[in-house]
């Protein structure tokens, strides 16, 4: 079986494409190629980020990316959308009925937010506001995927292990992630690894898991 592997900026369109072929009828997919290029790039562009991918014969056939949490007001969602706010607008620009998509209705806030961030002119000598840590440090599992003609060779497994290894080596004992709340198949699989249910709501469903020896 072959190896995971650190992900480098020449592979960012391979692990793209992996990821649209394995979520086809999600919301980023139908944004195009180039959102999602430019959103798995925010794992290349902190210390405190990471993204695996397992490749053969010059073929991704399955990605993991996360985040080390340096406290409250870093998270993924609202970081990865910055990132990509440029390749979004273009992407909804391109399909128009995408303004309406149910997932971004919900994100109407974080969104605007985002938007007045960017329009709005920055302040020389302005202080840099950090996150503020109220949390314990904790590894957060943002995206994994396996591409579906590969599924069931072992490969979301030897991601899980290598986040974990990523964990470990970051010093870092407690993992997170957050699934749907309807997909059982990856709850189900999470829960093959190890992981536990944290706390559950209508939609969505968090889990943790615990390193022992971090």
């Amino acid at each position: 079986m072959p190896l995971s592997q650190y992900a480098t900026h020449s592979l960012l369109p391979d692990i793209a494409r992996c990821h649209m072929a394995s979520f086809p009828a999600s919301f980023s997919t139908r944004l195009g190629l180039a959102y999602n290029i430019k959103s798995l790039e925010w794992f290349l562009a902190g210390d405190n980020r990471f993204l695996f991918c397992i490749q053969e014969d010059g073929k991704v056939m399955a990605y993991c990316g996360g985040y080390q949490s340096r406290g409250t007001g870093d998270g993924s969602t609202s970081g990865m959308m910055q990132h990509a706010m440029k390749e979004a607008a273009i992407g909804m620009l391109k399909k128009p009925w995408l303004f309406f998509h149910k997932d971004v209705i919900k994100f109407y806030p974080l969104i605007f937010k985002n938007i007045a961030r960017k329009l709005s002119p920055r302040k020389k000598n302005a202080a840099v506001i950090k996150p503020v840590n109220t949390r314990p440090a904790a590894t957060g599992l943002v995206v994994i995927g396996v591409h579906p003609a590969y599924r069931g060779k072992g490969y979301f497994e030897l991601l899980m292990q290598s986040f974990e290894c990523e964990s470990s080596k970051r010093g870092v004992s407690q993992m997170i992630l957050s699934v749907r709340a309807d997909n059982a198949r990856a709850i189900a699989a999470y829960k093959k690894m190890g992981w536990l249910t944290s706390l559950q709501t209508e939609k969505v469903l968090e889990m943790c898991k615990t390193l022992q020896d971090a």
